[in-house]
């Protein structure tokens, strides 16, 4: 999929990861939306991709990390989001002071963190799902392994992935909205 696809799955995963923190955390668990949105593309900055110049006289993609690999290894995430779940975040976290080192006010941000790696997950994991169905899929057993899992459905930079992409972001905003209201 390409980053307009990721960008709207992760919308769509940071309303979904909303709904599903909405009924604890009211209002913060929207925080979770931008986060969905820098998570959708996670699996691919995380590469630390660059563009060089080729012998050819053309750019060309490269990364520190190859491309769907380690940072597309469905393990790492799902460890990712067991992580937020069971993580131990204190009650308060005190915001410092602007006068003499003394704290003006405490500020309870650890609700607020937990929903902005739980959106973020949430993007990634999105991530890996919408590369299912492109050709290359994504890696099942090992991270480096060349058997991989896909649908063989679309490949990337095609006119579907961009409409699937809306059509996921509008239903999971129709379902946020739909348990605000």
């Amino acid at each position: 999929m390409g980053p307009t696809g990721h960008r709207l799955t992760g919308i769509a995963a940071g309303c979904l990861a909303a709904v599903a923190l909405y009924p604890l955390l009211h209002d913060m668990g929207l925080v979770a939306i931008p986060a969905g949105y820098v998570g959708g593309t996670a699996p691919d900055w995380l590469e630390i991709a660059h563009a060089e110049f080729s012998p050819q006289q053309r750019w060309v993609r490269q990364s520190v990390i190859p491309h769907r690999t380690i940072t597309h290894w469905w393990p790492l995430w799902l460890a990712l989001l067991v992580g937020v779940i069971v993580w131990p975040v204190p009650a308060w976290i005190i915001a410092p002071g602007l006068f003499n080192g003394h704290s003006l006010f405490t500020l309870n941000i650890a609700p607020i963190l937990r929903n902005v790696v739980a959106g973020f997950t949430a993007g990634g994991i999105m991530h890996l799902i919408m590369d299912v169905p492109n050709p290359s899929g994504i890696p099942i057993l090992t991270p480096m392994a060349r058997s991989r899992w896909s649908l063989h459905w679309w490949r990337s930079g095609n006119a579907q992935e961009p409409l699937a992409g809306l059509g996921m972001a509008v239903l999971a905003a129709a379902t946020l909205w739909l348990a605000i209201h």
